[in-house]
């Protein structure tokens, strides 16, 4: 009951899976989001359960009555019910997250998850080793709270990134198209599989005390090395550990340009090469320098990585465009091409409002600069004098408003930083 009540606090007071449910379905967000409240919970039960069933074991004198049954195997047998209880609360979020959002999982969505699984089998282990020398009503409690606190804590500092990178804890999420490579992954699982493997080793029993310091000695350098190589591969990363994007299956169409949007939104992909393409020639047709791309993709599909476009590629929000005036709007920002970095406010605009005239986006375009231009202090007078410019440039003949196009693309850049009054 605790696990759904905490699935219902956490999922529906977060904006952001709100948003993941009215947008396109894809599996590894949701496991991801879901997965992102139960890493820390889960990991402090499994490392108290493990504490408390060595420390029971130790109270009943298990290791001192004769051997009819394998010790690994009684150590397994305490260690399951931990281990059961650890998925469970990874697992069954991730199962109403899935049903909630009437997505089927993937195999692509199954790391985050099998990571978590893997975990919870270490902290297990560790917090058993750990219950083999310290009495279970000191060590579950205190190693719980431990385990929480620490790997929360990697989640929430903000001085030092890289904690976060090998606690277990990824709370990165994922964008739409995004997975998390075994790049990203390696480090979560081998740094506390690495102190689990020490515990494990550390508890066999040798006869030749010479052989069990070798074995502990062997085993405790093993791990600080394998610690150490996870701290220093994840070092110099971000907030974000490196990810894979682009993976979502794509539906494309035509060549020069071939267009292409996730197959997940379900969009008309024809009818958007129609309009990049019908775009794109009423420009050349109006004296523009617009160059017919070799495909088109949708950034919807490149996740939170920053696609350039090229001349050859470019990358629209076509996906996301409400209307067929938005994508057209897109081509025309991405076609016009200023002969400086920095360019003054009315030509600039001006230039552009007459492009997106040619391609019937103008009201598109309008409609976003009166947003823009409200950082302005008089933005309806500079609304009024970029209409009235480009008024008066369309009663030119086409030949005319190639020319006065051109100027205005010159004019921009020699009157930036200018004050340019009518």
């Amino acid at each position: 009951m605790a696990i759904v009540l905490l699935y219902f606090k956490n999922m529906h007071e977060d904006p952001g899976y709100t948003d993941l449910l009215d947008g396109p379905r894809w599996a590894p967000s949701v496991v991801a989001r879901a997965l992102d409240a139960y890493y820390w919970f889960a990991y402090a039960v499994a490392a108290a359960l493990g504490a408390w069933e060595a420390g029971r074991l130790k109270k009943d004198q298990v290791w001192l009555l004769a051997p009819a049954r394998s010790r690994y195997r009684v150590a397994a047998e305490a260690l399951l019910p931990g281990v059961l209880v650890g998925w469970v609360m990874l697992l069954l979020p991730v199962v109403m997250a899935l049903v909630e959002a009437e997505t089927w999982p993937t195999l692509n969505a199954l790391p985050l998850l099998g990571m978590g699984l893997f975990l919870v089998c270490a902290h297990n282990t560790i917090g058993f080793a750990v219950g083999q020398w310290v009495h279970r009503a000191i060590s579950a409690p205190l190693l719980g709270a431990a385990v929480l606190y620490l790997v929360g804590w990697s989640a929430s500092d903000g001085g030092r990134l890289w904690p976060r990178h090998i606690s277990g804890q990824y709370t990165e999420g994922l964008l739409f198209g995004e997975l998390v490579p075994l790049t990203s992954l390696w480090p979560h699982l081998l740094f506390a599989g690495s102190l689990a493997a020490l515990g494990a080793l550390a508890w066999v029993p040798l006869a030749a005390r010479r052989a069990r310091v070798a074995l502990r000695g062997t085993a405790c350098g093993a791990a600080l090395a394998v610690m150490a190589a996870c701290i220093a591969h994840v070092h110099s990363w971000g907030a974000v550990s490196p990810l894979s994007a682009n993976n979502a299956p794509l539906d494309c169409t035509g060549s020069h340009p071939r267009v292409c949007v996730p197959k997940a939104v379900q969009a008309d992909v024809v009818g958007l090469r129609r309009d990049v393409t019908g775009t794109v020639k009423a420009l050349q047709d109006a004296g523009v320098a617009a160059t017919m791309p070799d495909t088109v993709n949708d950034t919807l599909a490149a996740g939170r990585s920053s696609q350039g476009s090229t001349d050859r590629e470019w990358w629209l929000p076509m996906s996301k465009a409400a209307h067929p005036e938005t994508v057209r709007l897109s081509v025309v920002l991405k076609s016009i091409r200023f002969p400086c970095s920095r360019v003054d406010q009315v030509n600039s605009r001006s230039a552009t409002l007459w492009a997106a005239t040619v391609a019937d986006a103008d009201k598109r375009y309008l409609a976003w600069q009166r947003q823009e231009l409200q950082q302005f202090q008089n933005p309806d007078d500079v609304m009024a004098v970029i209409k009235r410019r480009v008024s008066k440039a369309r009663t030119l003949t086409p030949e005319g408003q190639a020319a006065w196009y051109k100027r205005e693309l010159v004019k921009s850049c020699k009157n930036a930083g200018k004050d340019t009054r009518p």
